[in-house]
């Protein structure tokens, strides 16, 4: 067959020379008549492949096909794709087409027809090559389109023909530069990589396949599972490269890594790889090489491994070394025996000449020793003379040779001092006087034994005073017939060493003499002495440390106010009586104990007499249950008995419980004396049985508190065994405690506002700023449905914050509308006793009123007697401060509390408020009247305002008058009112 390709590629002058005639007699014939398919005249398609014509350029043919008939149509422009230059009635029909295809092409162009023909498809495509008459061989490209389905007209195919040759010789010429490409890097062992990013696959050739220990043949498939051999730590390393790679950091994807090669060995290697992005700049694909460089990195291992072995010889060598030049003779390096022999460091001597430092004491004994060592290319243990930095000579044994240091050639010289034996031998004596002196005086127990029998050789006073024996008592005996401890223990000790070469620092058990066990820490060496092997054990005594040790631990489990044990300690407890239960049918209950009042007691008495009061409810605890039993203290005044090992029908064992609370709550009420102070405290109890109420120590303690808390809520010094109802009663609180956190975030909460009414003129003197909740699906809420929950959650400080904020930009507002005077009306806000404790609370009531701009005279803040009794000192600091700013105060619900004159007189109260329980029943009850006379005759004599709550009935106002309370608010003047409403109340007053 000829080689078409060649042909191609070069063709004869004289086929050049035809094709520019055929090209000019074409571009002749394309003028006067360019694309005319010679279709008769009124045929049904001579309009549309007319069109199709003039569709065309110089560089295409048009054909037409009439599939009746079989008659095919031509250009003028298609012949000359022929090479040929007859007129229009060339291959008329397929058969004459076939003849003008390539031979080898033939057969399947011939299929392509047919099947046109014969099959409903609408396009035809097809590439072939031609022979020229001149011999060329060309590539044609034909395509086409079925027209004229309808049943009047007539089918054809119409379409353009096209002279490939060019594309197809640049793609074979592309191919072949790959396939030399190829040849060239399988020849340097290259294997060649590309990754498709986005779809991540990956197209490698076999060398990189084979390297890659993939498969065998080129590999076709996903980037990971290309790398899959690759081990984590260096898969990561490819990662970090693609990272920098993609961040611009570096220009080139460059990675050393490993990879498991088919037989099963690890080869080393090297992939570098540029990145192609597509136009918008985004990663398109990769291509790479990689390169087998195992024998490279193996050979710089082990360069590094030797070089490695070098340094460690030369640094660690006991005999002097160094390294000099030998272009100059200067020191280039000394390892520090040398320092130490002969006094020079490597700062006073590297760069220098030894005849520079006088190192030599005669110099012709070095030029001769240096003539020796270039004759006989090495020098060993010639003898020589050296002086040190301090002036002493020094003979010494040398052994030189010639090494080359960063390709430049040195010599290495090695040192032995021989004149310094006796000085070394009085040294050593001396280290062994220095040794004895530290065996002798260390407080540690130290001892030497034969490795062999284990005979104590020698002990010092340390092991005397850890023993309790004498020295005399010692020797010669092993420590397994001294009884210090048994054999097999000595044997672990050899053993040990036997593995690990040394035993430090391991905690053993021994015995004295008096036979008291002794935690000791034992470290031993393994020396030699006198040509014996033997054993160098210390040992320290640590049992104070284990004591400690032990301290710590206890304290972490156990209340260091009680000794009892604490949360860690119950709930482990708890856990291994539950699984116990659970193995044996065996029930139990946890009782949660909490004192009330208790915090009464610390801050009427103070905390020393509180910790008493806990130490005795203690004692009374572990005096009344089991000692299978535990008592727990978790905290403040919240104790848990946990009871275990019950047995029978729940009924019973609940009754059983229940006898056991009953038994503990009188107990616990029992009064208790103390330093002068008749003391008494109650508890509640709440219980939850095991395992009914809980699978897990967590549920089961939770539900005993959810019953203390029922138990409180009853009245305290109360039992209450938990019910499931309670568990949704803590469900629906929980739940309030969410919507309440809701609400603060989403502005649900708003303030009332409750006219404070002067009786003598009716004219409105202040208001008292009231909470209100607008739920998004109960309405309207009062602080009765939540202030319980809100009190003793955790969102009370921001809740009361907000109203601090809102009540000063409220009475702000009025004041700029001209709604109120500030000299005459007071804006009373309320404040509860946690907010009141908190650190800043000073700082943040100054910091609304700033924001506000609202004048602080204006300000009353209501305080109850509960904030006052506790922390009193506390308490007046921050209203005294508060008082300097001109803020105001208002005891609220005065008399319902303690109504101590003596902490009265101290605080610097403004109004106090008389409780709305005394005002309600004060015209049917004449000991409320006779108070409230008390009361408003106290404020007198104290020069205080005062002012009634909840006056509902003119009768009830009647009365307040009469005893001389003229201020009042509640119901018969208005109810609180929203803002809005406030402000059309003030407006209507003006």
């Amino acid at each position: 067959m000829t080689d078409h390709s060649s042909i191609a590629d070069t063709p004869s002058s004289s086929a050049t020379h035809n094709q520019e005639d055929r090209n000019h007699s074409a571009s002749s014939r394309s003028r006067t008549r360019p694309f005319d398919l010679a279709i008769p005249q009124g045929h049904p398609w001579n309009d549309t492949a007319h069109l199709l014509a003039v569709l065309g350029d110089a560089r295409f043919g048009v054909w037409a096909w009439e599939l009746k008939t079989g008659r095919l149509y031509w250009s003028p422009r298609s012949q000359d794709l022929f090479g040929l230059d007859g007129g229009p009635e060339f291959a008329t029909g397929i058969a004459g087409y076939l003849e003008l295809v390539a031979e080898e092409d033939r057969e399947t162009v011939g299929q392509v027809f047919e099947a046109a023909l014969h099959n409903d498809d609408r396009h035809l495509r097809l590439e072939h090559r031609v022979r020229w008459p001149d011999g060329s061989l060309h590539w044609l490209e034909l395509t086409g389109q079925r027209h004229g389905a309808e049943a009047a007209e007539q089918p054809m195919l119409i379409g353009v023909i096209r002279d490939n040759t060019e594309q197809r010789q640049q793609a074979e010429a592309l191919q072949q530069s790959q396939e030399r490409l190829q040849l060239a890097l399988e020849s340097v062992q290259l294997g060649t990589w590309e990754w498709h990013i986005p779809s991540d696959m990956l197209y490698a050739s076999a060398r990189a396949s084979d390297l890659q220990g993939t498969m065998e043949g080129p590999y076709h498939g996903s980037f990971r599972e290309f790398f899959a051999h690759v081990p984590t730590e260096d898969r990561q390393k490819m990662r970090h490269a693609y990272s920098d790679l993609l961040a611009g950091r570096i220009e080139q994807y460059q990675v050393i890594y490993r990879a498991q090669s088919a037989s099963g060995g690890t080869r080393h290697l090297e992939s570098t790889a540029k990145l192609y992005r597509d136009a918008e700049g985004r990663p398109l694909r990769m291509a790479g090489i990689i390169m087998d460089i195992t024998e490279r990195v193996l050979r710089e291992q082990h360069l590094s491994a030797s070089e490695e072995k070098f340094a460690t010889l030369f640094q660690g060598s006991p005999d002097p070394i160094c390294v000099s030049r030998i272009r100059d003779g200067s020191f280039l390096e000394i390892n520090p025996s040398f320092s130490k022999t002969f006094g020079w460091q490597p700062q006073d001597i590297v760069g220098r000449t030894a005849p520079e430092i006088g190192f030599w004491r005669d110099e012709r004994r070095r030029q001769t020793l240096y003539a020796q060592l270039t004759a006989e290319q090495s020098l060993e243990n010639a003898e020589a003379e050296f002086r040190s930095r301090d002036g002493e000579s020094i003979t010494c044994v040398v052994s030189s040779r010639f090494i080359r240091v960063e390709r430049r050639l040195c010599i290495i010289t090695t040192f032995r001092d021989i004149t310094k034996r006796k000085q070394a031998e009085a040294a050593l004596r001396a280290s062994e006087a220095k040794f004895a002196k530290a065996f002798r005086a260390s407080p540690d127990a130290i001892t030497i034994t034969e490795r062999a029998s284990g005979r104590y050789i020698e002990v010092n006073e340390g092991f005397c005073r850890l023993s309790g024996y004498r020295m005399d008592e010692v020797i010669g005996r092993t420590a397994h017939e001294l009884r210090v401890w048994p054999e097999s223990q000595r044997q672990e000790i050899i053993e040990a060493i036997e593995r690990e070469g040394r035993l430090s620092n391991r905690e053993m058990r021994g015995m004295d003499r008096d036979g008291r066990i002794k935690h000791i820490e034992v470290s031993v060496e393994p020396i030699e002495l006198d040509g014996m092997d033997c054993l160098l054990l210390t040992a320290r005594d640590i049992g104070e440390l284990k004591a400690a040790q032990a301290q710590v631990h206890h304290m972490a489990y156990h209340d260091p106010l009680t000794n009892l044990p604490n949360r860690a300690l119950l709930m482990d407890r708890l856990t291994q009586h539950s699984a116990l239960h659970q193995r044996h049918d065996l029930r139990g209950a946890l009782l949660f104990l909490d004192l009330d009042h208790f915090k009464h007691i610390n801050d009427s008495l103070g905390h020393p007499v509180g910790d008493a009061v806990l130490r005795m409810v203690t004692a009374r605890l572990e005096a009344s249950i089991r000692q299978e039993d535990t008592v727990a203290r978790l905290g403040g005044d919240e104790f848990v008995v946990l009871l275990t090992g019950l047995t029978g029908r729940r009924s019973e064992v609940t009754r059983h419980v229940r006898q056991v609370a009953e038994k503990l709550r009188k107990l616990l009420a029992e009064p208790m004396q103390f330093e002068g102070h008749r003391l008494q405290v109650t508890p509640s109890i709440g219980i939850a049985l095991i395992p009914d109420h809980g699978a897990t120590p967590a549920d089961l303690l939770k539900r005993a508190d959810i019953a203390l808390y029922r138990a409180k809520d009853a009245g305290r010094n109360a039992i209450q065994l938990f019910r499931n109802t309670m568990q949704e009663a803590a469900s629906a609180r929980l739940r309030l405690e969410n919507e309440l956190r809701q609400a603060l975030l989403r502005n649900e909460f708003e303030l009332h506002l409750q006219p404070q009414v002067d009786a003598r003129n009716g004219q409105i003197i202040g208001a008292e700023a009231l909470l209100r909740w607008q739920h998004p699906r109960q309405g309207m809420q009062t602080p009765a449905a939540f202030i319980q929950v809100l009190e003793e959650g955790a969102l009370l400080p921001e809740v009361g914050s907000w109203v601090i904020d809102e009540a000063c930009r409220i009475g702000a507002a009025l004041i700029e509308d001209g709604l109120v005077d500030p000299a005459a009306f007071s804006l009373c806000i309320n404040i509860s006793p946690r907010q009141f404790r908190q650190n800043d609370f000073v700082e943040r009531v100054v910091l609304a009123l700033d924001k506000s701009g609202l004048p602080r005279q204006m300000v009353k803040l209501e305080i109850t007697e509960s904030i006052v009794i506790q922390h009193l000192d506390d308490t007046i600091a921050k209203m005294r401060r508060l008082r300097k700013l001109g803020i105001g105060f208002a005891m609220d619900d005065f008399g319902t509390g303690y109504s101590s004159l003596t902490y009265l007189k101290r605080l610097p109260v403004d109004l106090l408020k008389i409780d709305q329980s005394f005002v309600r029943d004060a015209i049917a009850d004449g000991n409320d009247a006779e108070i409230i006379r008390a009361i408003v005759a106290m404020a007198s004599s104290l020069g205080l305002e005062v002012i009634a709550e909840g006056v509902e009935q003119r009768a009830q106002l009647d009365l307040l008058q009469r005893q001389g309370c003229h201020l009042y608010q509640g119901y018969l003047f208005s109810r609180p009112l929203p803002v809005a409403c406030f402000r059309e109340l003030l407006e209507a007053g003006r």
